[in-house]
């Protein structure tokens, strides 16, 4: 196969591989929103395809594409995700007080902004209001182990947002966020950081096999360029 055939050959396959990679999965988003009068707001966001067998690979629903769904369709989109958000979240006040949002559901993009271009991914919003029950100290949610991705935990109080966020995997409870102070109860826990690993010096180079008393570094390395240039120049001879 010559040179130009076998790129063109590689070319199409890392573009059909490119293809068929995966978009990232869907979160489920669950935002709170606090007032100083005892209003308050959830919302939550879902990407149609948590609806999928494998979300991992399906498609975005685009805002070209809602264009052509049938009105019939895009109910049954929202019973779906009405359905949905009662299997994978659970909302926990403290002390304890059952909360059964009643959501209603909106066509918008991510973080709740308008459609608009044709391109933009389609989420289903839910909003609800209520009030916070009187004596009600603590606000959290629990990601249900019925549910299969993660839900990601915001809040904002009194016209801020609370600096600590959650990722929370199935059977994980979220930090309780205290409604008097509003802030987190409990610290976060400390970043993961990874182990510091020393530079790796030209004397202790593992290719050279030689270690940091070695004195040979430097011609093993022009041996390597030296050959990579005499085989770039024959190859070009060839060609001519």
């Amino acid at each position: 196969m010559k040179p130009n055939a076998l790129f063109l050959h590689l070319g199409l396959f890392l573009l059909l591989a490119a293809s068929g990679f995966a978009h990232p999965l869907p979160d489920v988003a669950v935002r709170a929103n606090f007032e100083q009068n005892g209003d308050w707001m959830l919302q939550v966001e879902i990407d149609p395809r948590s609806f999928e067998p494998d979300p991992n690979v399906a498609p975005y629903l685009t805002n070209a594409d809602l264009g052509v769904t049938a009105p019939e369709q895009q109910d049954k989109l929202k019973a779906k995700a009405r359905e949905y958000i009662q299997r994978v979240l659970e909302v926990v006040l403290d002390p304890v007080v059952e909360v059964k949002p009643d959501f209603t559901w909106d066509f918008t993009t991510m973080e709740n902004v308008p459609l608009k271009q044709p391109e933009d991914p389609v989420m289903l919003t839910g909003t609800w209001k209520g009030k916070i029950p009187d004596g009600t100290t603590g606000y959290s949610i629990k990601a249900l182990p019925t549910g299969t991705l993660s839900l990601l935990y915001h809040n904002t109080a009194l016209g801020k947002k609370v600096e600590r966020y959650q990722i929370l995997f199935p059977g994980e409870t979220s930090y309780v966020l205290d409604l008097q102070t509003f802030t987190p109860r409990t610290k976060a826990p400390p970043p993961v950081t990874a182990p510091e690993v020393p530079p790796l010096s030209l004397m202790d180079c593992p290719m050279c096999g030689m270690g940091a008393g070695g004195g040979y570094a430097l011609p093993a390395i022009v041996s390597v360029v030296g050959i990579v240039v005499l085989v770039t120049w024959l190859r070009k001879k060839r060609a001519a």
